[in-house]
This record gives structure tokens, C-alpha cells and sequence, in this order.
């Protein structure tokens, strides 16, 4: 039986500011297992890069606790967070982040270098799965945003992170390469042995990932 590696526990978070108080999460609870692939999805605003900014420990929440591999994410300091995501977490968002004085190649090995968990062996593996060999000296603005996206993923995957956080990762694509890109993360998922925790609107992807939820006013539902 697979143990959970990442459980969210009642998890709250309300902003304040002049004009009051704005609540988009209320009581979430999320449990996600060492290799399981879970989406979530919900309306624009409905709070789902909130949430996966505090899973990733980059946004406090109001109330409620994270727990990742067995401690408690918020009672960790600010440096001990950083380094949790360096070394375990990999996070892809819509905007690419790719650095732009460096080829596909360097941006994609970059991280695993970094954290020296290069391996040669992956990094073909995952540029092969997501079809970006022949682009491979190029540099990011001699590329389309598909292939920025799919550059993004593949930096993400290279080092082997316990876990990848991906906020809309096909947000910027079109119908077929979208299908293409879940399919390539998907079966790159599966052979790395790692844990994806996927927000997004596609339908196709939240069909695709082994558990789907919804996030509706503040609450994490099954989707169905």
C-alpha cells in the first residue's frame, strides 16, 4: 500500500487589505501518495495557485498545515522551506522562467546540475519523451512558447524531484499539443517514480491524472 507523502490538513487562507477580507480557502484537505498524479481544477479565482503556492511553502496559509515527507512545512523556517524545494520539489507554471542567455540544452539540465542529480541517461530520456532534440542549441527566444513550455517541464523532470507542483502547464498551448505534452508527462511521471500535483482548466488533463478534485468555494471536492 502506497503511504501519503503529502497530506494538506484544513487548510484556510484569507487576505486582508483596506476595503476587508477575502477568503479563498476553507478547510482544504488534500492527501497525495508517492507516485500518484492528482489535478485540480476550478474557476479563475477560486483560489487554486493559492493553494499550490502554499504547498509549495512559498505562500503562508491563515490557518491549517502541510505536511511533506513526514514534517510539518510551516514550522520549518524560511531558508529550511527554500532548500526543501531545491532539492525535492520542482514547480512549472505558465510563465516559463527559462533563462534566456542559455540554449534549451543548458536550461533544461540546469536545476539537476545545480543539485547535482544530473544524469545524463534521464536528461536524454525526458528530452526524447517531450520532442525537443532538435532544438536543443537553440535559445529560448528562438523558440515557440509550446516549445518554451515543454523546455519548462523537461527542466522540471531532469533531476527527479519527489514531487512537481505545475500550475496551468498547458495553459499556453493549443488542443494537440497539449494532448501531446500530458501524454509525454504523464508517462515520464510514471517512469521517474515522482508525484505530480497538477492546477488546471484542461479537461482533457484532469481526465488523464489518476485522482481529480475540484476546488469550489474554498473546498477541495472530487470531481464528478
Amino acid at each position: 500500500m502506497k503511504s501519503s507523502f503529502l497530506s494538506v490538513r484544513n487548510l484556510s487562507k484569507c487576505f486582508k487589505n483596506t476595503e476587508g477580507s477575502h477568503t479563498v480557502l476553507v478547510n482544504a484537505n488534500l492527501e497525495l501518495n508517492k507516485g500518484e498524479t492528482v489535478a485540480i481544477s476550478g474557476d479563475s479565482g477560486s483560489g487554486k495557485s493559492t493553494l499550490l503556492n502554499i504547498i509549495a511553502g512559498l505562500e503562508p496559509p491563515s490557518e491549517g498545515e502541510v505536511n511533506f515527507k513526514g514534517y510539518s512545512l510551516w514550522l520549518k523556517s524560511e531558508s529550511e522551506r527554500s532548500l526543501i524545494r531545491k532539492n525535492q520539489m520542482a514547480l512549472v507554471f505558465q510563465q516559463f522562467n527559462l533563462i534566456p542567455s542559455l540554449t534549451i540544452a543548458e536550461n533544461i539540465s540546469f536545476h539537476a546540475k545545480l543539485v547535482g542529480r544530473f544524469d545524463k541517461k534521464v536528461f536524454e530520456y525526458v528530452v526524447s519523451e517531450l520532442d525537443l532534440e532538435k532544438i536543443l542549441s537553440f535559445y529560448p527566444e528562438q523558440t515557440s512558447g509550446g516549445q518554451q513550455q515543454r523546455t519548462a517541464i523537461a527542466r522540471a523532470l531532469t533531476p527527479q524531484p519527489s514531487l512537481i507542483i505545475a500550475d496551468e502547464p498547458t495553459g499556453n498551448l493549443d488542443e494537440r499539443s497539449t494532448e501531446s505534452v500530458i501524454n509525454a508527462m504523464k508517462n515520464l511521471v510514471l517512469e521517474l517514480k515522482t508525484s505530480l500535483l497538477v492546477a488546471t482548466h484542461s479537461q482533457y488533463l484532469a481526465n488523464n491524472m489518476q485522482k481529480s478534485l475540484v476546488l469550489k468555494s474554498g473546498n477541495l471536492e472530487p470531481l464528478g
